[in-house]
């Protein structure tokens, strides 16, 4: 780790956890997370959706395509090679085969640096869901992770409320997913669905819950920072809205950082969901980049850990980095 990154620990409160079929694989794991710097994580479920792909055609693919092309060849020109329908089509299978076997594993809730969240299916009718969380909470999940795109549902649902009923009644956190997703969500028809917006009917309702917009809402490979706007609207109005900046470019973060309150920013990576297969590598970028545009060294402290820690309930016990005086 360069010792140059001026903050004393980072907490990673967006990663997610491959399928892992026994105690060597999650060891496997979680060595790799502590191995890249970090001194604690969030771990996020990823609900089954198998189901409700397989109901999108590919035909219905090329017509969105075809359809938001342009979109595409300009603002995506870099990447516009690999935002092909069958690209697309085939990454979203691909996530819902790799991640969305989840598991909570003891190894890693008995940490007291690592936490997990439970996955929230949104196929499910309130009240099923509701038993399902009530339950998870009683097996030691320390939260919930909320992903409205891979349902292809609004987040003012029934289902999204419910949720943040239940973590609101017991101070748990919810991470909610903002903006597009890899895959067909890339896509308008689709990223729809990723808008924070549609939250505000729910958050004035539960002005105590500890809400988390995972990507400052702007997760998008097209357009970058999509609904990031919108999220700002949100952390302005409530104070109990968070952000994570998990899978954004390095150059939005430091804009972020300007924008939002700091005492409500977290890092996050993605790993590995997104393209971060070396999460230190991408640590070292953002802060690095954000030493560069003069972030200052106690804000550097809240958005690396101490954000996290006071959010998550969780301790950040990695000394790993030199402080620079």
């Amino acid at each position: 780790m360069r010792a140059d990154i001026p903050v004393s620990c980072i907490i990673d409160a967006h990663v997610h956890s491959p399928i892992m079929k026994n105690t060597k694989e999650v060891n496997e794991y979680l060595r790799k997370l502590v191995d890249s710097g970090i001194g604690g994580a969030v771990i996020l479920g990823i609900p089954p959706f198998r189901d409700l792909l397989l109901k999108v055609s590919y035909d219905d693919i090329l017509r969105e395509y075809d359809r938001t092309k342009y979109l595409i060849e300009k603002f995506a020109g870099e990447v516009k090679d690999f935002l092909t329908p069958e690209n697309l089509y085939f990454m979203a299978h691909q996530i819902s085969e790799a991640f969305c076997q989840f598991i909570k594993h003891q190894e890693i809730s008995a940490l007291s640096n690592f936490t997990v969240l439970f996955p929230a299916n949104l196929s499910l009718e309130p009240d099923a869901l509701s038993t399902i969380l009530e339950r998870s909470t009683r097996e030691g999940f320390k939260g919930f992770k909320i992903i409205s795109t891979l349902f292809f549902k609004y987040l003012n649902d029934p289902s999204v409320e419910a949720t943040i009923e239940i973590a609101n009644a017991k101070g748990l956190p919810v991470t909610i997913h903002g903006g597009c997703d890899p895959g067909i969500w890339e896509l308008p028809k689709f990223c729809k669905y990723g808008d924070p917006s549609k939250l505000d009917p729910i958050l004035k309702k539960y002005r105590d819950a500890k809400i988390i917009i995972a990507h400052a809402g702007g997760y998008s490979a097209i357009a970058p920072g999509v609904f990031m706007d919108e999220t700002l609207e949100l952390v302005k109005k409530y104070e109990n809205v968070y952000i994570d900046t998990s899978a954004l470019p390095t150059q939005l973060i430091p804009l972020i950082m300007k924008d939002f309150p700091i005492n409500r920013i977290m890092y996050g990576s993605d790993y590995p969901a997104v393209s971060n297969s070396n999460p230190k590598e991408y640590m070292e970028d953002v802060f690095l980049t954000l030493l560069s545009n003069g972030i200052s060294k106690s804000n550097l402290e809240k958005y690396s850990h101490e954000n996290a820690e006071s959010v998550f309930n969780i301790e950040c016990i990695s000394r790993n980095y030199n402080l620079l005086d």
